[in-house]
């Protein structure tokens, strides 16, 4: 199996599948998510790998102009040196058509080289990985996403997601790229040395991990491998000190960060939120009440309750109110009634637009959805029939929104029950 490696520490990405490029260097290829056999689509035929979407085409240019960027800036020194080969040759009596020159891709220069990171840095900071991962001169002409503490947006891999079904018995873990459909295999010695335990994925692609030695939560990129410590969670962990908890860690319902690097986690049992940044000491809790979802949204942390939606508000002009939950939108004010023992709350980013996915189970057991737009100026609820053409797949702590070109064998505006789409199938909004 081949690997990228980078001198760096750059991860290197395991692939099934290797083709060659213009430039000599061996090019991942992109295949398409397989498509599960109980979700085919009647009326298409054909392998997984044809499907493609616009974004995942769009990446394939990134190649292209690569080359003819090199063309450009390098045509002169080509030039020269083909005219230097073809002296030589004719000196030593050899045949000119046989000279065969070579481009110097490392030496391509800061200029070129830095457009195309800043090009790979814009469609996918996995692009960007594999960009510095080719030599380190063009390493050299790129930021290292390491450097600044570990949490600059620009790096975070925020369209990826780890699926949960890889953590058993593999060595690789699978990542699948929720706006393309692209997924890639990742080796994590993090998490096979038995130093932390996995707690949960945030929105942004990293994964929150509990160092069983020293009882500290840490952030992981896997796509840059950087880890960032944050405060102890031994506050969170119920049993004390001397039983098999301590060393599983909490429960997590759901963790995310905010845009002045806060790191909020809503916590199982104890049911508690709390936030913290890198650098501080300990947790500061802001609720203590049931929480069905959170999401980080736009830079804030919202969450789902019996009252309402409520976002994070832990920062004031004069620093005089401690950090609290601020009412959004309540679902009074929306005529939405929600009970504990047979309704459930689901935040869901779809694709720029927050709303709330409100279950209910009626009598037999009989599951009805209804979807809401969050509208901020209005602080209200209003009911939508539609997910602007996208599909949204939810689970009891986790709803994410996929568009149903990157996934062709997905139904637009449709509501997906997760592991459960075998018993219980898309579900169109326009039949609830």
């Amino acid at each position: 199996m081949n690997k990228l490696a980078d001198a760096s520490g750059t991860p290197s990405f395991r692939r099934e599948k290797w083709l060659s490029g213009t430039t000599g260097v061996l090019i991942p290829f992109r295949q398409a998510a397989k498509r599960p056999s109980a979700l085919r689509h009647p009326r298409r035929h054909g392998s997984s790998a044809q499907i493609r979407s616009q974004e995942a085409k769009r990446k394939y240019s990134i190649v292209c102009f690569e080359a003819l960027t090199n063309c450009y800036w390098g045509a002169k020194r080509a030039r020269s040196a083909l005219g230097a080969g073809r002296s030589s040759s004719n000196k030593s009596g050899g045949s000119s058509s046989s000279t065969c020159t070579r481009r110097d891709w490392a030496n391509l220069g800061d200029g070129p080289a830095g457009l195309i990171a800043e090009i790979a840095l814009a469609s996918d900071v996995a692009d960007y990985v594999r960009f510095r991962a080719v030599c380190k001169p063009w390493r050299q002409c790129s930021p290292d996403p390491r450097a600044g503490g570990g949490l600059d947006a620009r790096f975070l891999p925020r369209r990826w997601i780890m699926l949960d079904k890889a953590l058993a018995g593999s060595s690789h873990h699978r990542f699948l790229n929720v706006s393309t459909g692209e997924c890639i295999r990742m080796g994590l010695p993090e998490l096979l040395e038995g130093e932390h335990r996995f707690l949960k994925v945030t929105p942004e692609g990293l994964l929150l991990l509990f160092h069983k030695s020293t009882k500290i939560a840490r952030l992981l990129n896997p796509l840059t491998r950087q880890l960032i410590d944050l405060p102890p969670l031994t506050a969170f962990v119920r049993g004390g000190d001397c039983d098999e908890r301590q060393q599983r860690g909490p429960f997590v319902q759901t963790v995310g960060l905010t845009e002045d690097s806060t790191v909020a986690v809503s916590f199982c049992y104890p049911m508690k939120l709390a936030f913290a940044k890198p650098g501080d000491d300990n947790w500061t809790v802001v609720n203590e009440g049931y929480i069905d979802s959170a999401l980080p949204f736009a830079g804030r942390f919202y969450c789902a309750t019996n009252r309402g939606i409520m976002v994070l508000n832990n920062t004031s002009e004069q620093q005089q109110q401690p950090p609290r939950l601020t009412m959004v939108a309540d679902l009074n004010k929306s005529f939405i009634y929600f009970s504990r023992m047979m309704h459930s709350l689901h935040l869901v980013d779809n694709g720029g637009e927050l709303m709330l996915v409100h279950r209910t189970i009626g009598q037999g057991k009989c599951r009805e959805y209804d979807v809401y737009r969050l509208d901020f100026e209005a602080g209200i609820l209003i009911p939508v029939k539609r997910l602007n053409g996208r599909a949204v797949f939810m689970g009891m702590q986790r709803t994410i929104s996929v568009s149903v070109e990157a996934f062709p064998y997905m139904e637009a505006d449709t509501v997906g029950l997760g592991s459960m789409m075998d018993r219980y199938p898309q579900i169109p909004l326009s039949k609830v």
